[in-house]
């Protein structure tokens, strides 16, 4: 509203002037009066003209004055606020608000359910009982009041509050919810199959209390390491470190480790953390970590193009007792030739040299690292 009121009003001189204009009202032989306030700027001239009050015809001073009343102490609000005649029309406004005086209110939000949300609101504050509602007004969402005023003419206050923050953390809640109902269900459902092989293959219940307890340690460290990474991944490192802690007895030299920094997704950082906790335990009750003398190397790289890439993964013991294959494939065999092909693609192998037992895990890094 500046072109046209600026210049010829000293607004140099003053602080604040307001004026009673006469505004045309487009298409229409009526006017509408405006009570504006201007505020100065150090050139001259008016910098801005912060809300405006508008009604049919010429409408007394004293209403206008009265209607500016309502709206000017929140001038400098966040928030947006309205005054509306009983028909719904914007009479007076805050610059944050942003609704055209003598405009339909209404028409301000977005979409057919947000002007209906609106209508719905005025009709309700019109019988004398506060509305609230929430709408969008492009990218910005709100939460709005309106609440009738009293006062010798019919008006309604309409505060408009950007909740837009807001919304978008509910959004990511939201998300973060069903992930976790997403992780949780993957969590059950790999305790239920560990178990079950558990119980399957255990010669005892003594027994297979020990060997249950001791897969949901390991399970239960793997989402220690999990949990660090926020759950969208794990180090790979962390999780060999975690698992070769059980079975190192304090001595360095049982576990030689190398490889590059890899982060891996949660359903692979689970699996792997079985598969590390298998082979740690057949090897403290039967191979390399069953003597002094025995050490394990563990090492993985990445081969291949960016986009292409694949994770091979080796466990090798050596300096344990000779090894003979054994007669039957155990929960543990299961795990490693089975599910990590399933989970990952790609192949795993165990093979049973005299000289100790070596896992090669070969798989694509992608699925690796993927988050489902």
């Amino acid at each position: 509203m500046r072109t046209g009121l600026d210049g010829g009003f000293g607004l140099a001189e003053i602080e604040r002037v307001r004026s009673d204009v006469v505004l045309p009202r487009i298409g229409e032989a009526d006017s509408r009066s405006a009570a504006l306030q201007g505020i100065p700027e150090p050139q001259g001239g008016c910098a801005e003209w912060p809300g405006c009050v508008v009604g049919a015809g010429r409408l007394p001073p004293q209403v206008l004055a009265a209607d500016a009343d309502i709206v000017r102490p929140f001038a400098a609000s966040p928030d947006g606020v309205a005054l509306l005649d009983a028909a719904g029309r914007v009479v007076a406004a805050n610059p944050r608000a942003g609704a055209p005086c003598g405009g339909a209110w209404t028409e301000g939000w977005d979409g057919p359910e947000g002007r209906a949300a609106a209508e719905a609101a005025l009709v309700l504050a019109r019988t004398g009982s506060p509305a609230r509602f929430r709408a969008a007004t492009g990218p910005l969402s709100w939460d709005v009041t309106v609440t009738p005023v009293a006062g010798p003419r019919p008006r309604l206050l309409a505060v408009a509050r950007d909740v837009s923050e807001q919304r978008q953390g509910e959004a990511r809640q939201a998300v973060l919810l069903m992930e976790m109902e997403h992780r949780l269900k993957n969590t059950l459902a790999i305790v239920q199959a560990i178990a079950t092989q558990t119980l399957r293959n255990a010669p005892s219940l003594p027994a297979a209390a020990d060997s249950l307890g001791a897969r949901m340690l390991a399970l239960a460290q793997a989402h220690d390491v999990l949990m660090q990474g926020a759950w969208a991944s794990a180090s790979l490192r962390g999780l060999i470190d975690g698992a070769v802690r059980l079975h190192g007895d304090e001595t360095p030299e049982r576990f030689q480790i190398t490889g590059p920094e890899i982060m891996v997704g949660p359903r692979a950082a689970l699996t792997l953390a079985l598969m590390l906790h298998e082979l740690g335990t057949n090897a403290a009750k039967y191979g390399a970590l069953s003597n002094p003398g025995g050490h394990v190397r563990i090492g993985w790289r990445i081969a291949g193009e960016a986009g292409g890439e694949w994770l091979w993964f080796r466990w090798a013991e050596h300096g344990g007792p000779p090894v003979t294959p054994p007669a039957r494939s155990g929960f543990g065999s299961r795990l490693i030739e089975r599910s990590l092909v399933h989970s990952f693609g790609g192949s795993a192998r165990l093979r049973y040299p005299r000289g100790g037992v070596v896992m090669a895990l070969v798989a694509p890094l992608a699925a690796v690292a993927a988050e489902g």
